[in-house]
């Protein structure tokens, strides 16, 4: 009953005009983010964060978090109608919906997908009011060595999850932690890794380098690369873009298949949408009658990872706002976005702010209800910002994030740093490293600092403290299993296999 009255006073506050202009600014930018190849909801938030910072947290809270649902969204529509996934995690819409749009009935696969988008983000956002406070609660009784060690394990989950080749995810998070450590030794006050620059004394600005490795580094990664145009031309009428009530009916099980994977793997810090639209996508594979209709244009392979897509991009804010700990690349630039805010996300931030947390829980139902109106209004508008000249759009777009970035403190230093990490970024997509752990490592580094010294100043100096807590223990051991049990099985199970090599 509490869970409710607050959430009806989020709402109320949701529903004011700066609340709701705020969601529709995000929104927008979000759509328009979402059907580009060269940029990612990461990138947009990270863009966006100097301007939203000068405003009031609900407000710019809103506006950061509709970029980054309205991307899940905008996704889909170049993914149906030109076969060209506008960011990562709408790749598997791809499958069914272009040979769909090339079948004519574009019209039906952009219809299903904005359904199952709704669907799947509001099962999310009713999970999430739920489970936050609840869960928010519990994680009021961690202590130093339990937040150390979750914080360990998120760090763990982020880079054993977040990419193909874990040694290059370790690699880049060991860069992370240490740009995390520039700056004042937060005891003695000591300069660390400052190069005796008085610029550096107050540690890197997480903004800027969130800036330059996911803004600049990718246009940088995309630029001199071809735009793929196909030949073909997709036609639908604005009538066929409204969801039919059969493709409801045919589609209701892997509606709630990828709510309700998208929802679990969201919330697993380093897995991300991708994965689990991939993991949908292929649970409903399985468990179709006519598994020999996907890949050929079957609406239930347009239906399941949309549901997955949207329901894990709302997951992966519970942890975000509940421990501290983002769950996606977007979710940490946001984490970096309120600790610029003055709020630290955590498990007191329900008790000590919840004048801010319900209205914000309160923009994602509005949100999820104008993404589905704006979606189907504004179709044939975001098809064509694609076809928009490479050469004519990353000047503009750099000149708005140079600008931007010497926004934040107004120092033409910041824009030398956003620059150098946006040839970092640059290197990381040639060379296939990814950056999502280099920035939790710069978020979360100096949270576990501060964490291990805490716990060593209570327990005078004893190690054994991270293991005499039954919760601390559980979390250290999960991340141990999560790192040597594939090695185990790689080393030893597969040489114990009939034919496996003998060892010389």
């Amino acid at each position: 009953m509490e869970t409710l009255t607050l959430l009806g006073h989020g709402l109320s506050v949701a529903l004011s005009y700066q609340a709701l202009l705020a969601t529709l600014i995000g929104v927008l930018l979000g759509l328009a983010v979402g059907v580009l190849p060269a940029l990612g909801p990461a990138a947009a938030v990270a863009i966006l964060l100097p301007v939203v910072i000068k405003f009031e947290p609900t407000v710019a809270m809103a506006g950061l978090a509709g970029v980054y649902y309205g991307a899940m969204y905008g996704g889909a529509v170049t993914s149906i109608l030109l076969g060209i996934p506008g960011e990562s995690a709408s790749m598997m819409t791809t499958l069914d919906g272009y040979p769909m749009a090339r079948k004519g009935e574009a019209g039906r696969a952009l219809g299903m997908s904005v359904f199952a988008s709704f669907v799947g983000g509001l099962f999310a956002i009713v999970m999430f009011t739920a489970l936050a406070a609840p869960f928010a609660r519990f994680a009021v009784e961690f202590g130093p060595a339990e937040m150390t060690a979750l914080m360990i394990m998120a760090l763990t989950f982020s880079t054993v999850l977040g990419g193909d080749d874990v040694w290059k995810s370790f690699a880049a998070l060991a860069i992370g932690l240490w740009l995390g450590m520039i700056g004042l030794d937060m005891v003695t006050g000591a300069p660390r890794f400052t190069f005796d620059s008085f610029a550096m004394m107050d540690g890197i600005e997480f903004s800027v380098v969130a800036i330059g490795l996911y803004g600049l580094g990718e246009i940088f990664a995309a630029i001199g690369e071809r735009q793929q145009k196909g030949n073909f031309v997709p036609t639908y009428t604005f009538r066929s873009l409204f969801p039919r009530l059969y493709d409801m009916i045919v589609c209701w099980k892997d509606l709630l298949l990828g709510s309700v994977i998208g929802f679990v793997i969201g919330v697993l810090p380093g897995a991300g949408a991708t994965a689990a639209t991939i993991f949908s996508y292929a649970a409903s594979k399985k468990l179709s009658k006519e598994p020999e209709k996907f890949g050929k244009g079957a609406i239930e392979g347009v239906a399941s990872p949309e549901a997955a897509n949207n329901a894990a991009s709302y997951a992966a804010m519970i942890p975000l706002f509940t421990l501290g700990i983002p769950g996606s690349g977007t979710t940490a630039v946001m984490l970096g976005g309120l600790l610029m805010l003055g709020l630290q996300p955590g498990p007191l931030l329900f008790q000590e702010h919840a004048d801010f947390i319900w209205p914000v829980i309160g923009t994602f139902y509005t949100g999820n209800l104008m993404l589905v109106i704006l979606t189907i209004v504004l179709t044939p508008v975001l098809a064509t910002i694609v076809y928009v000249p490479m050469a004519v759009l990353f000047p503009i777009v750099s000149g708005i994030v140079l600008y931007g970035v010497y926004s934040i403190n107004y120092s033409i230093f910041d824009i030398w740093v956003a620059l150098t990490f946006g040839v970092l970024g640059f290197v990381f997509a040639k060379l296939k490293y990814p950056a999502v752990p280099t920035v939790l490592g710069l978020v979360l580094g100096p949270i576990l600092e501060q964490g291990v010294r805490r716990a060593l100043i209570a327990s005078d100096g004893n190690p054994m403290i991270f293991i005499e807590r039954p919760i601390a223990l559980f979390l250290l051991l999960a991340t141990a299993s999560l790192v040597f049990l594939p090695l185990f099985n790689k080393l030893v199970l597969n040489r114990l296999r009939p034919g496996a090599p003998k060892p010389l």
